[in-house]
């Protein structure tokens, strides 16, 4: 499928600026902003197909052909971990700061780096990203946050305050997962705020792979989507959760690699990890 696709900086809140990987649908009626895992930056041109940022825009816009899809690029790449510091207190990998960690005399000196809250933040992108296209984007917005991209919707419900969620009408959290414990950082109250500011008919979907909630060497990632769940189902805040059960890889996401059928699954083979790609990685959608 042919993709054009353009790349903006755009400014959120206090001069943070993110890089914008967008496709544009003039008078779209829904709006994609999605925010990927651990990958590589931008494809390596020597390689006949990369499963880089690029890659996954074409997978979303292949899934939605007429929305406006913008990919959120983190606002640094170590290596392939993805740093997130415009949304989130992270630590050295990219990974969420517990809550509940005391600050260093050094955070106290810049506030800003950490005090920055996360839907003022990307209303601010989708803002800036407007007068750049000319047009407003779409006030209907979906979110998806593939692994560690998972963390930064929940940095986006801890906000609740700000008047993006007026808009989002669906959230999704794709193989939802981290290194370490704490990707669903939310707590009860949190949750409610964000169902209550939220429209009517708004739904979380979490989507799983064997390969995030069967993993030996990290038990706490099935436990966290238990207890989210659970969680959600319990203060009456609507959630869907469907589990991918096929597992395979290709060399490119072609498109008979989409299951037409219940969820969408598109099943990406990612180069080996000297390139610093993944071999696996499964996105899957409705």
């Amino acid at each position: 499928m042919p993709l054009r696709a353009g790349l903006f900086y755009c400014a959120g809140l206090a001069g943070k600026m993110n890089w914008l990987l967008v496709r544009h649908v003039p008078a779209a009626s829904r709006c994609v902003v999605f925010f990927p895992g651990d990958i590589s930056d931008f494809a390596n041109k020597h390689a006949p197909y990369s499963y880089s940022l690029e890659g996954l825009l074409w997978v979303l816009c292949s899934k939605y052909p007429e929305e406006t899809v913008i990919l959120v690029k983190p606002r640094m790449m170590l290596d392939h971990f993805a740093i997130y510091a415009n949304f989130m207190m992270v630590d050295g990998m990219g990974n969420p700061r517990h809550l509940t960690d005391q600050r260093t005399e050094a955070d106290a000196c810049a506030p800003e780096d950490y005090d920055l809250p996360a839907a003022g933040h990307l209303s601010g992108l989708l803002k800036s990203l407007g007068k750049e296209l000319g047009e407003e984007v779409p006030a209907h917005l979906v979110l998806v946050g593939f692994s560690k991209g998972a963390a930064v919707l929940n940095a986006l419900m801890r906000d609740v305050q700000d008047e993006l969620w007026s808009t989002v009408r669906t959230v999704h959290l794709v193989d939802a997962g981290l290194a370490i414990s704490g990707v669903f950082p939310l707590r009860g109250e949190e949750l409610q705020k964000v169902s209550k500011a939220a429209p009517p008919e708004f739904e979380i979907w979490l989507h799983c792979t064997p390969r995030q909630i069967q993993d030996e060497s990290r038990p706490f990632v099935a436990h966290e989507h238990d207890a989210f769940e659970a969680k959600c189902k319990a203060l009456g805040v609507a959630i869907q959760r469907r589990l991918a059960v096929s597992f395979c890889s290709f060399p490119r996401p072609p498109p008979e690699s989409i299951v037409n059928t219940g969820p969408h699954t598109l099943q990406i083979g990612l180069g080996s990890k000297g390139q610093h790609y993944f071999r696996e990685a499964d996105l899957v959608l409705l």
